[in-house]
């Protein structure tokens, strides 16, 4: 565990070098941010930094006081914005999961439901959840619900896959003997389907976990005045993109906080299911 951990710190410090190193080489401030502009940028978005003027900037802090300044003005700050959009993602797996659960559970249980059941979910996973948002809103306004529904839509087309082949590629001997101990139906599913196959089910969940923030900062960049999409546009700045600089500073502290997030999220969820399925190991 202590190698692992070690190595683990090595493979981060080592990136962060490496970062380090081609922000000087290539020279573009604009571009590729050099460290302390990002945690300038980051000290800022926590509401903890002072911007000065542009005319007492120096010369290669210009392009990264418009957007900073836009969000301060805002009253946009990491740690809210963070806060929204794992509110949104966690939604999004509570509704979700179930749902994606439950159908991968019908369509791997029985043979004529997915007869039924999976051309019509082919068609419906071919649809990108963002491309809901504006038929969402001719039914429901312009409300927190087209935010909401295309992660809950992501979710659940992503869980179905895993809990369809976990229930599916049950050994069939396990089956045969239960049955022939008098197993059946109900018992059968509790007792020998649903513990075969939770280890595919919660490796599904990372999946889900990882399409949740794709989903929900993919909807908040779109159309949405808070969480990390809205950050990363620089707060009401996307219409007006063409005359304003964004900070790529600001750009790669939104994308590190969602990468820590994103980090944290699935460690819990690997460490559930490594104890929920301990004997499959």
């Amino acid at each position: 565990m202590a190698r692992r951990s070690l190595l683990w710190i090595l493979s981060l410090a080592a990136l962060i070098v490496a970062y380090t190193l081609v922000a000087r080489a290539i020279s573009r401030p604009d571009v590729v941010p050099p460290a302390e502009d990002i945690a300038g940028a980051f000290a800022a978005l926590l509401g903890r930094g002072h911007q000065l003027p542009a005319s007492d900037m120096p010369a290669h802090h210009h392009h990264s006081s418009d957007q900073v300044d836009t969000l301060t003005q805002e009253g946009v700050t990491l740690q809210a914005s963070l806060a929204v959009t794992t509110a949104r993602v966690l939604f999004g797996l509570v509704v979700g999961l179930p749902l994606g659960m439950l159908m991968g559970l019908l369509m791997g249980w029985s043979r004529r439901a997915d007869d039924y059941l999976h051309p019509i979910y082919v068609l419906i996973r071919s649809v990108p959840p963002l491309s809901l948002i504006t038929y969402i809103m001719l039914w429901l306004g312009h409300s927190e619900a087209h935010r909401l529904i295309p992660v809950v839509y992501a979710v659940a087309v992503t869980a179905v896959i895993p809990t369809y082949h976990g229930v599916r590629d049950v050994a069939g001997k396990y089956v045969v003997a239960a049955r022939s101990l008098g197993a059946r139906g109900r018992l059968l599913l509790i007792k020998i389907l649903l513990p075969a196959a939770a280890p595919a089910v919660l490796g599904g969940l990372r999946y889900s976990i990882a399409i949740a923030w794709m989903t929900a900062v993919g909807a908040e960049m779109l159309m949405a005045e808070n969480g990390m999409g809205n950050l990363l546009v620089g707060g009401g700045m996307w219409s007006s993109r063409l005359q304003t600089r964004s900070d790529p500073a600001v750009i790669v502290v939104g994308i590190l906080a969602l990468a820590a997030a994103g980090w944290a999220m699935d460690m819990l969820a690997r460490t559930v299911s490594a104890r929920l399925t301990r004997w499959a190991t």
